[in-house]
């Protein structure tokens, strides 16, 4: 289980320094770990207006928006997660969307749950499936770019949203991030067409960009492999069960257990990783949990979260993310804070070692990986610390540094 593949050094990229409230260090490192206690969220916010299958008159689609309370940073990343439930039912407070919001917002992210349209289950066909799936992504797009185009209104950086989904919102993400026109299915085209990727939401941000930084599918999956293609590619981090017969691990018939045969033909996560292999790209994650089936977080019938298989879905999530977090940089700050880190490289134990004007104020730092694993973090520290790396892999570590605002990193090398 978690299987990881990634390119390494670009990781370094998304750990440089970045500028954090006082709030958030003072209580720990502001998206490797909950830095604030209280969250706000806004509920029912229009973000499109779109005809679902079947009807003629459009349904208004609403969000749910979640900030640390208190945040006072302008420009934060955002999370937009898009809910399971088989096209035909689910919704934005889905106990795992709402948990999902809810810890990445103390953990400093901007994040919201996402409406999108559904079909009714008495017109349940493989044919409607394929449409709704589109419609879905149509929906996610639309998602995306309200939220870029109010990026200073809820103070996101629209250079850093990512996309999170369980199972049809899973499918609804791949064929947002990956579908052109000229790969769209057939069954997009019949009466009534539903127009291209792009083109629903409302018309004040209809120019606006769709591209995302990065997308963690749980037990998701396409309908073709080839419409992932190295040109449009954003790093991903999968999820999925290897039992899984709903949206099937490598590939088969979705809900193979209960419609054999009936519904689409999908290829899941497993076989995508096999797609990306093949045409060079490296930079996604995969995290095959063994003997699991599907939406494995969830209790059976209770329908409540599984607290341990969900802390496991989460940790990979906030990793995923924490590496590739792109954070403004000050290099004049940065060269202010007189910091050492020693012997490097090291075998057994590294110190930093702050110069004495800082031990008077209140300093915290995490290392991590290359991987954006956290190893180890300290708040409110006050004095020189050692760490003992001993047992550690041997590899290149990062360690960040903030103080009232201001950051350094660090490298060293454990031999």
């Amino acid at each position: 289980m978690n299987r990881m593949k990634t390119t390494g050094f670009l990781a370094l990229i998304g750990l440089l320094c970045g500028l954090f409230t006082n709030m958030a260090m003072a209580q720990g490192v502001r998206y490797a770990e909950p830095v604030f206690d209280e969250v706000t969220v806004s509920t029912n916010i229009p973000f499109s207006s779109a005809v679902k299958e079947g009807e003629t008159s459009p349904t208004t689609l609403l969000l749910d928006f979640y900030e640390p309370q208190g945040d006072t940073l302008s420009a934060r990343p955002l999370v937009i997660t898009v809910f399971g439930g088989a096209f035909v039912a689910g919704g934005r407070d889905y106990a795992d969307m709402v948990e999902y919001c809810t810890r990445l917002a103390k953990h400093g992210y901007a994040a919201a749950s996402i409406d999108y349209r559904l079909i009714s289950i008495w017109n349940l066909s493989a044919t409607a499936l394929i449409r709704d799936a589109y419609m879905a992504a149509q929906d996610v797009s639309a998602a995306i770019r309200f939220f870029k185009y109010h990026c200073d209104e809820y103070r996101i950086d629209p250079e850093q949203v990512f996309l999170l989904g369980n199972s049809a919102g899973s499918i609804a993400i791949f064929c947002e991030l990956f579908m052109d026109e000229d790969e769209r299915p057939a069954e997009t085209f019949e009466s009534p067409d539903l127009g291209s990727m792009h083109s629903s939401g409302y018309e004040e941000y209809a120019g606006v960009s769709p591209a995302v930084a990065g997308a963690v599918p749980h037990w998701g999956g396409v309908n073709g492999l080839d419409v992932i293609d190295k040109e449009e590619y954003v790093p991903l981090c999968m999820i999925h069960g290897t039992d899984d017969t709903t949206v099937p691990y490598d590939s088969g018939y979705c809900y193979n257990g209960i419609l054999p045969g009936v519904m689409p033909y999908m290829y899941g996560s497993h076989a995508i990783v096999g797609q990306l292999d093949e045409i060079g790209i490296t930079d996604y994650e995969f995290h095959p949990f063994e003997g699991e089936g599907h939406a494995f977080y969830y209790v059976p019938v209770l329908y409540t979260l599984n607290d341990e298989k969900f802390d496991a879905c989460f940790s990979i999530t906030r990793d995923f993310l924490f590496q590739h977090l792109i954070l403004p940089i000050s290099i004049p700050e940065m060269e202010e804070l007189e910091i050492q880190v020693y012997p490097n490289p090291a075998t057994d134990l590294v110190t930093i070692r702050f110069s004495e004007d800082l031990k008077n104020r209140p300093l915290s730092w995490v290392v991590t990986d290359v991987m954006g694993r956290k190893m180890l973090s300290e708040s409110n520290v006050n004095s020189s610390s050692t760490i003992d790396v001993s047992q550690w892999p041997s590899g290149v570590y990062v360690i960040r540094m903030e103080q009232e605002g201001v950051c350094a990193v660090r490298k060293f090398v454990k031999r």
